[in-house]
């Protein structure tokens, strides 16, 4: 799946992606540390859409900028600007690069 195809309020995604800006500061939401960060396509180049990933808890420290993650399991909303937020995701791992 890519961010292009991703639809409001759809549960179950799968996506692969790579951070592209992770400057913001965690905050503390829903009983847990959450910090939002710019997402691509794992294999994106500039220009292609973006959305906003939360990184909870451990993942806030364990992935940084220019890592390429796959989340398994996320939920996405469309904001009132246009742009996808992946949320809940219920595990995000490294893609190793070759």
């Amino acid at each position: 799946m890519r961010i292009i195809d991703l639809q409001d309020k759809q549960g179950g995604v799968d996506i692969s992606l790579k951070i592209i800006w992770d400057q913001a500061k965690p905050e503390e939401r829903f009983g847990k540390k959450i910090k939002s960060v710019l997402v691509a396509d794992a294999e994106s180049k500039q220009g292609d859409p973006t959305a906003y990933l939360d990184l909870t808890n451990e993942d806030i420290e364990k992935y940084k900028q220019f890592d390429k993650i796959k989340v398994t399991n996320a939920y996405t909303k469309l904001r009132h600007n246009g742009q996808f937020w992946i949320t809940n995701a219920e595990q995000i791992e490294k893609i190793e690069e070759e």
